[in-house]
């Protein structure tokens, strides 16, 4: 899959990322796949890795989270990172409920790149990873 090299995961629903990882490990099992438990962790890792240039092709954020949920992740990629981090990512918001106002709000979000309904499935992974990387 050309230019999705690591996929980021942010939930903190430990079956939720072990049931996304592995659906994402059966479309490509080489891809390099990393759980995270809260927007900290991810904001965190883009900082560690920007510096050795391995930023996360995708990121999969989940809105409800301890620590730093996925809204104050995203504030906090807009305000801190220049474009040349924020043009690098696909950032797909994940939503409980597919309403309009829920999608709409988060597309709405500079940052964001598109919205998903949990729970995810391969196929789901499938038309998002052929969306943004084929």
């Amino acid at each position: 899959m050309k230019g999705l090299n690591t996929v980021l995961l942010v939930d903190d629903d430990e079956t939720t990322n072990f049931l996304n990882k592995f659906f994402i490990k059966q479309l490509d099992s080489e891809m390099r796949v990393e759980t995270l438990g809260n927007g900290r962790e991810a904001i965190d890792f883009i900082v560690a890795n920007h510096k050795n240039g391995l930023l996360p092709a995708l990121v999969i954020l989940d809105t409800n989270m301890p620590v730093m949920n996925g809204w104050d992740f995203l504030d906090t990629l807009e305000t801190e990172f220049d474009e040349s981090v924020k043009d690098r990512l696909i950032v797909v918001m994940l939503t409980a409920l597919e309403t309009e106002e829920a999608v709409g709000q988060a597309l709405a979000h500079p940052c964001v790149t598109d919205t998903a309904q949990k729970p995810l499935s391969d196929l789901k992974f499938r038309v998002l990873i052929n969306k943004y990387f084929n």
